[in-house]
Formats: structure tokens, sequence, C-alpha cells
């Protein structure tokens, strides 16, 4: 029997790869290495031996709930894309125009719809980097958004609505079965600035 000095006498065995003595007798992996201990090369898997490894799962993006989104509220769709400055951006612009005339405020809130979905679709493809969305920060902009409807509201109520009904609360009702009086309807007219 032909003794090498690779084998002692308790039979534990060198690695052929990288020479490390086993710690076993007749190990079948080396523990060093991991190599195979009779020589032969391991059957291949994914990242070992030139294949390639696994790539993780990208994740995506909804381009429908993005779209939604800003249908919904204009910019949330940007803030769930993780864009937040441009959310609250499209936002105020949309709240701006339809304050100041309808159509400027519809067509921000319209590119507010188209941009979220076609960025998520982006993102999706790699054209351009992926970004987290952020739970605060979609929580902090419906806070936002909420408290801008709110004050909104009220101010509309307090510059147009309360006069409007404080002037139909000063009409001579004594006289309203004939359509009221000719003066308090001219007065109402004039102080709504109709004439």
């Amino acid at each position: 029997m032909d003794q090498s000095p690779l084998k002692n006498t308790c039979m534990h065995e060198v690695c052929p790869h990288c020479g490390k003595v086993s710690n076993e007798e007749s190990p079948r992996f080396c523990s060093g290495c991991g190599a195979r201990m009779d020589g032969k090369s391991p059957a291949p898997f994914p990242g070992y031996g030139g294949y390639p490894a696994p790539v993780p799962v990208r994740e995506q993006k909804s381009t429908l709930i993005a779209g939604a989104c800003s249908m919904v509220l204009p910019g949330l769709g940007q803030v769930y894309n993780g864009e937040t400055a441009k959310g609250f951006a499209l936002f105020i612009m949309t709240c701006v125009g339809l304050v100041i005339l309808l159509i400027p405020g519809l067509i921000v809130w319209l590119y507010a719809m188209y941009n979220a979905y076609k960025t998520a679709g982006k993102m999706n493809t790699g054209e351009i980097p992926f970004r987290e969305m952020r739970m605060l920060h979609v929580i902090l902009f419906v806070v936002f958004a909420i408290a801008v409807v709110v004050i909104g509201v009220i101010i509309l109520y307090m510059m147009v609505i309360q006069p409007l009904m404080s002037q139909f609360g000063s009409l001579d009702m004594g006289n309203m079965g004939n359509l009221g009086n000719t003066n308090d309807i001219n007065r109402l007219m004039n102080n709504a600035g109709v004439f």
C-alpha cells in the first residue's frame, strides 16, 4: 500500500484544492473551502462555476396606483413615486390654478396624473432611478392637503357665502309675496357686484 504524505494514519484527508487537513475521517467536503474531497467538481448551481447568480427581484411601482393617487389628490402620485417635493409643488400649483381660474388648475391636475403614471413606468423599466415610497411623506402630504382644503373652504365661506347670506337676510320679507321690494333686490345685486 502506498502511504502518501497527504493522508495520515487516522484517515484524515487533505483537500486537493486548498491543502487543508480535514478534522473528520472520510469527509465529503472540505471544511476550509467547501470543495469536494474526492477532487470531482460539484454539480453547477447558480452563482457557482460560471453560472450567473440569481438576480434579485426589482421592486415595481404600479402605474395605475400612481395615476389614481394623483387623480384623487393632485401630487399624491408623485409622493407615491418617491418625488415628494414635486408632489407638493404640483398640489400647490393646482390649488392656485383652481383659485385664479378653473382651467389652469385643471390642466396642472391632468399633468400630475399623466406625470405620475409615466414616472412609475419609467422607474419600472429602469429609465430613471427607482425611489422608495415613504409612508411618512404620504401621511404628511395628505394631512397638508386636507388642511389646505379646509382653510380654503373657510375662506370661501367667510368672503363669499356669508356676505351673500347676510344680504339675503336683510331683504324686506314683508313684500316677498310679490317677489320682494324692488329696492331690496337692486341693493342685493349692487352689493353682490352684479351691477
